[in-house]
């Protein structure tokens, strides 16, 4: 349950990550964003991997290139929707992504005859209510089908997630999994770029450090949530990445000069709550699996 604390750690980045993804939007396209995310991740994974010694070399490159191709168009989606919808709207949309995973284990569950974890998936509910309350999302009829966009690419969530776990369970480290989701993106968002966007193209030394900002704690967020996913639990992990929401009302506070509303306060409640909930009812989950499996029954 601990490996499932990383989660955290990727919320905080994330968040920060998304600060960096709205001041360098105005100069720059989804996929030249998409492009020097993936290639300064790519960068600095590859560094990574010759210090260490480390091999890229793998036996299951099918199952890595599923995870890296879903997750590129996935992310390539939302960043797309960022510019077309109210940053409160398409965050929440994005954040839809546990509910599809909830929905997911439970069904999965009740086909094989097993227990559903419902508190669980009540847990994620109340987080994602939250998450409606801080952000306060709306979306008028010409924004429609960018909405569709959204939720389309957090439906995709489940989909993404149960690979990751996948290679988790085949004993693939994390840094390896980056590795070719980084790829992947580089080579999609550059392809994008050149077809779509006519070129990388000319930016203030601002815009430059905020594409900068948003490869390193992007790889700093992969990094810590394909540990999560791959070696925590799904269901505790999925209610522990809501937490990237408070962080980032307390970074627009501090930086950008936000107020934080009675609805954001509550909010923000509600989403931590939903979170330690997870927790306990994870520990109660795992502590009465051992207790049936020492009895044999």
């Amino acid at each position: 349950m601990l490996q499932s604390f990383w989660m955290l750690v990727a919320a905080f980045f994330f968040a920060v990550m998304s600060a960096f993804v709205k001041l360098s939007s105005a100069e720059t396209g989804t996929f030249e964003i998409v492009f020097w995310r993936s290639l300064i991740s790519f960068a600095v994974i590859w560094g990574f991997m010759l210090a260490k010694g480390c091999s890229p070399r793998t036996n299951y490159l099918t199952g890595h290139l599923k995870r890296s191709i879903l997750g590129t168009v996935s992310f390539t989606m939302w960043f797309a929707t960022m510019g077309h919808l109210p940053l409160g709207t398409s965050t929440t949309l994005n954040y839809t992504a546990p509910l599809f995973i909830a929905l997911t284990v439970i069904v999965i569950a009740l086909k094989n005859r097993e227990k559903a974890p419902w508190l669980l998936a009540l847990a994620i509910v109340t987080g994602f209510i939250g998450v409606c309350l801080v952000l306060q999302p709306s979306v008028n009829g010409e924004q429609f089908k960018w909405a569709l966009l959204g939720l389309f690419a957090a439906s995709m969530g489940p989909i993404i997630f149960f690979q990751i776990k996948q290679l988790g369970n085949l004993h693939e480290p994390a840094w390896r999994i980056v590795f070719y989701f980084s790829l992947v993106g580089t080579i999609w968002g550059l392809g994008g770029n050149l077809i779509l966007e006519g070129g990388i193209g000319g930016h203030s030394p601002e815009t430059w450090g905020a594409l900068l900002g948003v490869g390193i704690t992007a790889v700093l967020a992969q990094v810590c949530l394909t540990r999560a996913y791959a070696y925590g639990n799904m269901m505790l992990t999925a209610c522990f990445q809501f937490a990237t929401i408070p962080i980032a009302e307390l970074i627009g506070t501090f930086c950008f000069g936000e107020s934080l509303p009675a609805t954001a306060l509550t909010g923000m409640a509600l989403i931590l709550v939903a979170g330690c909930a997870a927790s306990v009812i994870t520990k109660q989950m795992e502590k009465k699996r051992k207790k049936k499996a020492s009895s044999g029954l």
